[in-house]
């Protein structure tokens, strides 16, 4: 919730919401203003009209005969005024009073009573009579908005917000989407390109990350092929050394195997890394068992299991998953120390297959150097027939699982490499197929 009151979206909403509220109460108040106005205009018509007919008859008349007339009171001495009149109706009064000088065309005299009857006292005096006042009903001292109003008003709010939230919501889902691509961008091995939608200042965003997503595109498949023909190149002149190396003959030979051997493994990392396994089929599996078969290798090297779960159902692309474990466990052998376990556990959605040694591992502020391709912990890692690959492989793997390779020292002493995978949802189930062909 707090991050979406953060987000410009929400603010541009209250901003709007905020000046459409004051611009629609500015109208409102100005459309009563003019409505009492008018209406006092027409209250003050009214009356000048009855004085003048009241004043006419006043003429012909005696006052008498007028005042027995039903709905006419007329009195000949000015009333007494009363303190206790509402200020809303003294500033009616003064509006009123206005409106009745221009249409008599003379000074009028208003007094306003509360008893024994609510009503306007005028005086009469003038062209066609004198000392007499009129008893006029005191009308409504302000207008008051009908319904009608509000609800036209209202309805016109609603409109124009409605329309600024999807013009807002045009720009808003277009960023969003960009925000949540740019976040794979080094995370992930594949980028999707993005829609073009939204106003136009957008769709030129979108353009532009489409263009980079083509560009980087472009950049990792070069940077594929040209790993692979090196190593594709490398495996020709290799098998010949080996086969003249076995047919020479010396006292070195062991040496020199070593050395091909190492070359050797150094050039199918090379071909690991630049291939990736997206043309492997996606298969649901036991994680336990498959973590059984794995390490069934290295049962004389004191390599042992412990499954934590009875349910640690995968789905994976089953050669690629191996090659990440063997990468592990060569590593944990190779520069740990005894005892080596892997580890299988399940945590709600997740599967975790983790490889624990009793090494010295590696220091929390290198972690990240270690999964960069091509990098060498010189301090720890001094064997040989390595390019810097062999976790960096896992990583990759473990993403193109929709999963993630965890590396951490423990307190206690021994490192631990944990690959932890998304845990099948059920039969059928194609998650990482689903990804690829969506992106």
């Amino acid at each position: 919730m707090r991050q979406f009151a953060d987000s410009l979206y929400a603010r541009l909403a209250l901003v709007l919401l905020v000046a459409l509220g004051a611009s629609y109460a500015t109208m409102y108040f100005l459309f009563l203003a003019h409505l009492e106005d008018t209406r006092n205009a027409a209250i003050a018509r009214s009356i000048a009209t009855r004085m003048q007919l009241i004043e006419q008859l006043l003429a012909s008349r005696p006052v008498e005969e007028i005042s027995a007339l039903k709905g006419i009171t007329l009195a000949e001495q000015q009333p007494a005024v009363q303190d206790d009149v509402p200020a809303e109706t003294r500033r009616f009064l003064a509006d009123l009073r206005l409106h009745l000088v221009e249409a008599t065309g003379r000074k009028i005299t208003i007094v306003p009573v509360l008893r024994p009857q609510a009503g306007l006292w005028i005086d009469l005096h003038g062209r066609a009579a004198s000392g007499q006042w009129l008893l006029i009903d005191l009308p409504r001292s302000h207008f008051r908005g009908s319904g009608t109003l509000i609800s036209a008003l209202f309805v016109g709010f609603a409109v124009f917000f409605a329309g600024g939230m999807a013009l807002l919501w045009q720009i808003q889902r277009p960023l969003k989407r960009l925000g949540k691509a740019l976040e794979t961008v080094g995370h992930s091995p594949r980028l999707d390109k993005l829609p073009l939608t939204g106003v136009g200042e957008i769709r030129v965003l979108g353009e532009r990350y489409n263009g980079m997503v083509d560009r980087l595109h472009r950049y990792e498949e070069d940077r594929a092929t040209m790993l692979a023909g090196v190593a594709h190149d490398l495996r020709s002149p290799i098998t010949r050394l080996r086969l003249l190396l076995e047919l020479g003959g010396g006292s070195r030979n062991g040496e020199m195997a070593q050395n091909i051997d190492d070359i050797e493994r150094i050039t199918e990392q090379f071909l690991v890394y630049a291939r990736g396994s997206d043309d492997e089929a996606i298969e649901e599996r036991d994680a336990g068992i498959f973590v059984e078969e794995v390490i069934a290798p290295y049962a004389s090297r004191a390599v042992t299991m412990v499954c934590d779960s009875g349910d640690p159902k995968v789905a994976i692309r089953a050669n690629s998953l191996r090659r990440a474990l063997v990468n592990l466990i060569e590593n944990a052998l190779e520069y740990g120390r005894p005892p080596v376990a892997v580890q299988v556990s399940r945590s709600q959605d997740t599967v975790s297959i983790a490889v624990h040694d009793g090494g010295d591992g590696i220091e929390a502020g290198r972690m990240a150097q270690a999964l960069r391709p091509f990098s060498r912990l010189d301090s720890s890692r001094s064997g040989k027939g390595h390019c810097g690959l062999g976790l960096v492989i896992a990583a990759k793997i473990a993403e193109e699982h929709l999963g993630e390779l965890k590396l951490r020292t423990r307190s206690g002493g021994g490192f631990v490499a944990e690959i932890c995978l998304p845990a099948a949802s059920g039969a059928g189930q194609e998650p990482i197929g689903a990804v690829a062909e969506s992106r």
